[in-house]
């Protein structure tokens, strides 16, 4: 029987898993944490957002190798996710075009991964941190601590640096740079931006529509609109986590990065200038702070009329007419300087990662036969919205049906009788 490794027990891991038990390989799986799934219970504010019906690799997806990402799809897409689900009892619904469980809850995918592995037989072994890999006799053995293990083929599921403490990091990536794979530097993705202005003190908890210009030497990179997030130190929320990766790049290059902040998003010019002219006649001889603040938030009124030099019980009147256009053109067009990302252990995914051109389409290293890798290890990554668990799916379905289904004669010519597990002597199996 063949006998597949996967390191790393994640979104692609447990696929890949299922995938290669399919395929008749007795299958393990080292997780380096206390059990397999912890990130899945993070995902979609704890609703485990699946996927996506709205798909389009193209756009969707960013990578150094972008028009492979079709190809990859087409084998294993969101229609395929939700008949594997649904042909294993799983049930997923759908909320404006985003997929989840019908229990609201990701500990049900959890549990549902879980049960399934359990099925298939997969071996899980947790609290297994591994410390080199070595290709030998046709096959793979993985050093954890004492520990050795022995496989035919081998899938690297380690993920990305995202959501874990410094310590851990480069896990992943560094065991597959470890065995000559070239990779893009890992940054931070889906994040926040920090920036350099004092006043986002004053406007920490605002949530307002917006959309935000992501600029890289004053060149606009990139646009988003949706829903704003103010912290005390700058600007969150999916719109500004669409656009972090495009900042993450500039910033790593040293380019001087800034965002243009406009909170009447989608109002077309003619239709913002009527706009405009009829909240000015409307508050003619109000003062200023009942014009701001009843377009904006408190917050956001207030700080603009201080940066405009006005006093809230200044009065909107004919006089000032062309200093009140000033105000409000102001509100369109906010520039805000941004000096980093959040680091990589508070951001959702990462950029970069082993390049595509390293793999064949099976996800099968070429240089390295009987070597597999997916999910977030790899130079792919997705806007917000279910497309990156849906990567983990998609890899983790592809390397881990390969993986178990590699020819034979690729098998140790050592094998021996030697377990695929050794005993642990610590952490224990989950």
């Amino acid at each position: 029987m063949m006998r597949t490794g996967i390191i790393g027990g994640g979104a692609s891991g447990m696929m890949a898993a299922l995938a290669a038990a399919e395929q008749g390989a007795q299958v393990t799986i080292l997780e380096r944490r206390d059990r397999v799934g912890r990130k899945l219970l993070a995902t979609g504010n704890g609703r485990c957002n699946l996927g996506n019906l709205d798909f389009d690799p193209l756009r969707d997806y960013r990578s150094h190798d972008r028009e492979r990402l079709p190809g990859f799809f087409s084998r294993f897409g969101t229609e395929q996710m939700l008949a594997f689900c649904r042909e294993r009892g799983l049930y997923v619904t759908e909320k404006n075009g985003y997929l989840y469980p019908y229990s609201g809850q990701a500990s049900t995918v959890l549990d549902f991964f879980r049960a399934e592995l359990a099925r298939a037989g997969a071996e899980l072994v947790c609290d297994c941190r591994i410390d080199r890999i070595v290709r030998r006799g046709g096959g793979y053995e993985v050093f954890a601590g004492e520990e050795k293990y022995r496989f035919d083929t081998l899938v690297l599921a380690g993920g990305s640096p995202a959501g874990t403490p410094p310590r851990e990091a480069l896990g992943g990536y560094g065991l597959a740079r470890s065995l000559g794979l070239f990779g893009y530097e890992m940054l931070p993705a889906l994040t926040a931006l920090r920036c350099r202005e004092r006043f986002f003190k004053s406007l920490a908890g605002v949530r307002c529509p917006a959309a935000v210009t992501l600029l890289a030497e004053g060149k606009e990179l990139c646009c988003e609109a949706g829903e704003l997030q103010l912290t005390d130190y700058g600007i969150s929320g999916i719109p500004v986590f669409q656009l972090s990766r495009y900042a993450s790049e500039a910033l790593e290059r040293g380019k001087r990065v800034s965002a243009l902040l406009d909170f009447f998003p989608g109002m077309g010019t003619a239709e913002w200038q009527s706009f405009c002219r009829s909240q000015y006649e409307a508050c003619l001889g109000k003062t200023v702070s009942f014009l701001a603040e009843g377009m904006l938030h408190k917050k956001l009124a207030a700080l603009f009329l201080a940066e405009n030099g006005w006093k809230p019980q200044d009065k909107v009147s004919e006089a000032e007419k062309k200093r009140i256009f000033a105000l409000l053109g102001r509100m369109r067009r906010l520039p805000v300087q941004v000096c980093s990302v959040n680091p990589v252990e508070n951001a959702q995914v990462c950029m970069g990662g082993i390049a595509l051109s390293e793999m064949t389409d099976e996800l099968e290293a070429r240089r390295l036969p009987g070597l597999y890798l997916c999910g977030e290890l790899l130079d792919v990554d997705g806007r917000c919205g279910g497309y990156n668990l849906q990567w983990a799916w998609t890899s983790g379905r592809i390397a881990g049906t390969a993986a178990g289904h590699c020819r034979r004669d690729r098998a140790r010519a050592d094998r021996d009788d030697v377990p695929a597990v050794r005993p642990q002597k610590r952490g224990g199996r989950r």
